[in-house]
């Protein structure tokens, strides 16, 4: 079956705080300390510097995808 998600904690140097990173098999990805702290609440700097193409994701999602196409 495979993997469904995977997930770890990096240090985030916009919002200067360890958040739980979230990959999933599809390709999206999750930032718990977005969704706990951003979603449904007005708008600010460091939502839109999270929001715009955040490097922590896009780099561990990167990380996920080699790591599981060496083990296929």
């Amino acid at each position: 079956m495979g993997w469904k998600v995977t997930a770890t904690k990096l240090y985030c140097d916009i919002v200067k705080a360890w958040v739980t990173v979230m990959v999933y098999h599809d390709g999206s990805t999750k930032c718990g300390y977005y969704e706990r702290h951003f979603t449904n609440r007005g708008s600010n700097k460091a939502e839109a510097q999270c929001s715009e193409n955040c490097t922590l994701l896009d780099a561990y999602k990167e990380d996920v995808f080699q790591r599981d196409e060496i083990v296929d």
